[in-house]
């Protein structure tokens, strides 16, 4: 019982953690007025995370499993390989406005999570490629698609995903808003069909 309300007070601190970083950034947001926001001393709430940065990473961390928690559920629902893929840069958009209004990428990233950030983004890359390998397995496998090496067209298409989202960055000086995300959105829609079109087998 213990266990379980200390992981349930965890998890209303990272909640509201969450809010405070995306509505003013990680640096101007204080322990204190996380503390405030769900009752409860400082003191008690560096129990649980003992800085802010390791408080900032837990946010990241179940952002990013909570991304792939829905690309699983995705997968189990068995759809063509081209859905999938389209579904899964869908989604993918709109875990990247989540980090961004975090100021979790790029220079929007505070210095302070640099090292502990970059390693959540390594791994973060290598299970998108064993993500999409498995979308091109399927569609290779059911004849949807015309590819020799799945694991080698997942890591190619990865890095065309990244083009868009770094062409961005290079562009605004804030959080991602409305605009420039509809514009990240069509870039990225507009490379999921050129890569199709590559790739799907002629009948």
């Amino acid at each position: 019982m213990t266990e379980q309300l200390s992981s349930e007070k965890q998890n209303v601190i990272v909640d509201a953690a969450r809010k405070r970083f995306a509505y003013y950034g990680f640096s101007k947001v204080t322990m204190d007025e996380i503390a405030a926001d769900v009752g409860m001393g400082k003191a008690s709430l560096y129990y649980y995370f003992p800085t802010k940065e390791s408080l900032f990473e837990e946010v990241v961390k179940q952002e990013v499993d909570q991304f792939f928690s829905d690309i699983e559920t995705m997968l189990g629902e068995k759809l063509p390989a081209c859905d999938m893929l389209r579904n899964y840069a869908g989604k993918r958009i709109e875990h990247f406005r989540k980090l961004a209004n975090l100021r979790a990428l790029g220079f929007q990233q505070p210095k302070e999570t640099r090292a502990s950030f970059m390693e959540i983004y390594k791994d973060f890359q290598q299970r998108e490629v064993r993500i999409l390998q498995e979308i091109l397995q399927s569609g290779k496998k059911n004849g949807e698609f015309a590819i020799s090496n799945p694991q080698q067209s997942a890591e190619v298409i990865i890095q065309m995903l990244y083009g868009p989202r770094a062409w961005l960055l290079k562009k605004i000086d804030k959080e991602l808003d409305a605009e420039t995300y509809h514009v990240l959105e069509r870039a990225t829609k507009e490379i999921v069909e050129v890569i199709l079109n590559g790739i799907v087998k002629r009948r």
